[in-house]
């Protein structure tokens, strides 16, 4: 399921990077996750509030539509839910507004406390501008 998040503040989530194992999806664009078809052959139903969480660590960016600048272009979204207290996710945002970092993936981890998901790890690689650096997902530096 793809997740498009809308608001005001810019986003800053670049230089923070915590180790994590494997996230679900990959970095093609394609959802998937959330009604356990996206993350292999193991996620169960991730649900809204386990989507919106993974959305949510991201923060509000304000997406381009209709012409309209914003921080960047999209955002998708997929989930894997693993047990009923563990899941993982990706989030990756595409197009940024940035001279030198053009998408930024995030994969995370999330556990369920006290019926709320969390974060618990986010390894954050990014792809540069052309002409900046890496093509791929990487923790490299753009120039």
């Amino acid at each position: 399921m793809s997740v498009v998040r809308c608001g005001r503040s810019v986003l800053a989530l670049f230089l923070v990077s915590a180790a994590l194992g494997a996230g679900c999806g990959d970095d093609s664009g394609q959802s998937g996750g959330a009604d356990g078809s996206g993350g292999g052959g193991d996620c169960k139903d991730a649900g809204k509030a386990l989507t919106d969480a993974a959305a949510a660590h991201v923060g509000d960016l304000k997406l381009a539509s209709g012409g309209d600048e914003g921080d960047a272009e999209r955002l998708t979204v997929d989930v894997c839910r693993t047990t009923d207290q563990d899941a993982k996710a990706t989030v990756i945002v595409y197009g940024l507004r940035d001279d030198s970092i053009r998408d930024v993936r995030h994969q995370l981890r999330l556990i369920k406390t006290g019926g709320l998901w969390q974060v618990t790890d986010d390894l954050d690689t990014r792809r540069c501008q052309k002409g900046r650096g890496q093509q791929d997902f990487s923790g490299g530096i753009c120039g």
